[in-house]
């Protein structure tokens, strides 16, 4: 429409060709014409106004003042300069309370940004700094089954034994002992938890039943001594079995069982299969026969004596 080139007319900004056809156009109509003196008058402020010349000293000033202050104090001052101001003292002008209130909400902004992203990269970055802890504790005990006739490691009963208050990693003793599993390849990173690992060494049963580290959950060690070829896909150990913390049997807020381990924010756990590998699993439910990894098939009460119901049941406990 011709009435699109009234701004464009005023401001200068037509060709010629297209100057020459408007005003052939305006001369012979008078609706048009009103509407550009219009224009016109709407504009005429901006003929008044006369840009500042900018300091012929911005340059040193902005020299001077890279010199003098930090990356960022230099953006934050060179984006507040006045012209009036720098050509008056000589250097640039300071923050105005609406400019820094921008520049902490940018800031802020950048911030909100980042953060989720720094969180995301820290997570992996534990998960995978457990993989390799328990990768470590898969090649140990691989190791120590293929000089035991394929049995995993295992002490024995014991007397008025209880997996809640003496928990099944004592049976990992013997893979310890001999150094094929170090204490540091028993604990996920992912959660709070350190180790002194030479005073440990001198004590490692101790060790092995403390309640207060992330230890990885491994296969109840009640009833006959557990193979490593029992079936393909066996769990041989996962992070921290969410159901018994620090002794004790817990549900979640509505009675419902907890369903993923709490070392990775609920997220998922890694699990150890004895084929060798560790992958990172969003649900303790493993195959189609429902099994999950932390239960003895549907039991949901536990006194510390319970054992595997079948040759296949994966129950990885304390």
């Amino acid at each position: 429409m011709i009435e699109d080139n009234i701004i464009p007319y005023i401001l200068g900004t037509l060709s010629d060709s297209e100057v020459a056809s408007f005003e052939a156009t305006l001369s012979t109509d008078a609706e048009l014409a009103k509407k550009v003196d219009a224009a016109r008058r709407t504009l005429a402020p901006l003929d008044a106004w006369t840009a500042p010349a900018p300091p012929t000293t911005l340059v040193d000033n902005i020299l001077i003042q890279a010199a003098t202050t930090t990356p960022l104090e230099f953006v934050a001052a060179s984006a507040s300069m006045s012209p009036t101001d720098a050509q008056s003292a000589g250097r640039p002008g300071r923050f105005r309370l609406t400019e820094l209130i921008a520049a902490a909400a940018v800031i802020a902004l950048m911030v909100s940004l980042a953060i989720p992203g720094v969180r995301n990269v820290r997570s992996n970055q534990l998960q995978t700094a457990c993989k390799v802890n328990m990768a470590g504790f898969g090649e140990g005990i691989l190791m120590y089954a293929e000089e035991n006739d394929g049995s995993l490691p295992n002490v024995g009963p014991s007397p008025n034994s209880n997996w809640l208050s003496d928990p099944n990693r004592r049976h990992l003793l013997p893979a310890v002992r001999h150094r094929l599993v170090l204490p540091k390849h028993l604990i996920c990173p992912a959660a709070d938890g350190t180790i002194d690992e030479k005073a440990t060494m001198k004590n490692i049963e101790a060790f092995l039943r403390r309640t207060d580290l992330p230890f990885w959950a491994v296969p109840n060690a009640n009833g006959p001594v557990p193979k490593i070829s029992i079936r393909i896909n066996v769990p041989l150990a996962a992070d921290a079995n969410p159901l018994f913390q620090e002794g004790r049997f817990r549900r979640g807020a509505n009675g419902t069982l907890t369903p993923n381990s709490h070392t990775h924010g609920g997220k998922g756990q890694n699990i150890l299969f004895n084929d060798g590998s560790t992958r990172f699993i969003k649900t303790p439910i493993l195959d189609q026969n429902d099994d999950n990894i932390w239960t003895a098939n549907d039991i949901d009460e536990y006194q510390g004596t319970e054992a595997q119901q079948s040759a296949t049941d994966a129950f990885l406990t304390p």
